[in-house]
């Protein structure tokens, strides 16, 4: 099948009776949602939830894990089916960040991973992006400039640094998963603010296995449980409903 073009901006995300399978096996099923860009969700699911499946779904990782995937219904950026979109598009559109992508960086420099998203022909100068890599908490640790082994990154800037790259991408979609559950209050409280700043030109899904600690954070509430959606809506309804 011949894969459609579709503009790197998007505005929407839609999810109709959308589930996937291997085998015999439910990873996650009829799930029906839709995110505009400027909202900002939290996701809750236990290990096991299907969560992880889900949402690299949207970025089209999941043959990396289930090479016998099979899926039903349909997702949507925009009007268009994502599974009309060629893969480095899509990938375009979607970032989806998990706790692997902290621990490759220990292998890069800041050169490194430069090339890697955006290829050896892209002309970045970090004296171009001084301001945005000061406001993501990252400026002060290049302490090599384009040579700094990432390895030397704390946790929170690793983050802010992965943020920043999404920025730059100008990607649509913001998948954070299980990202946050291992910092403290504190840097949670910082990341935080940079997801709300993005989410005004972003949709934002924040994953987490720890309910109590970020159903506060978001305006809108996702919550599976054995592969399935058992609330989508405003934070404040789940907590007066539960």
């Amino acid at each position: 099948m011949r894969k459609r073009k579709i503009q790197s901006r998007i505005n929407h995300l839609r999810c109709e009776n959308f589930g996937a399978k291997v085998q015999e096996s439910i990873l996650f099923e009829n799930v029906n949602l839709s995110l505009n860009v400027g909202q900002f969700a939290v996701l809750y699911g236990p290990r096991g939830s299907g969560k992880s499946a889900f949402l690299r779904s949207f970025a089209l990782l999941n043959r990396e894990v289930y090479p016998n995937i099979e899926y039903s219904g349909n997702v949507y950026l925009d009007d268009t089916s994502l599974f009309q979109i060629d893969e480095k598009e899509v990938r375009q559109i979607v970032t989806y960040l998990d706790t692997n992508f902290l621990e490759s960086l220990d292998y890069l420099t800041f050169k490194d991973l430069v090339r890697l998203v955006f290829g050896s022909h892209y002309k970045f100068k970090i004296e171009d992006h001084a301001t945005e890599l000061d406001n993501f908490g990252v400026l002060k640790a290049l302490y090599k400039f384009e040579k700094t082994p990432l390895s030397s990154l704390y946790v929170l800037e690793k983050i802010g640094l992965l943020l920043f790259v999404s920025t730059v991408r100008q990607s649509s979609v913001l998948v954070l998963d299980c990202l946050l559950d291992h910092l403290d209050d504190e840097h949670v409280e910082s990341v935080t603010k940079m997801l709300r700043e993005l989410s005004e030109y972003k949709v934002v899904i924040l994953a987490t296995r720890t309910l109590k600690r970020f159903i506060g954070l978001g305006d809108v509430l996702i919550v599976m449980k054995s592969g399935q959606v058992k609330f989508f809506g405003d934070p404040k309804e789940y907590v007066l409903g539960v």
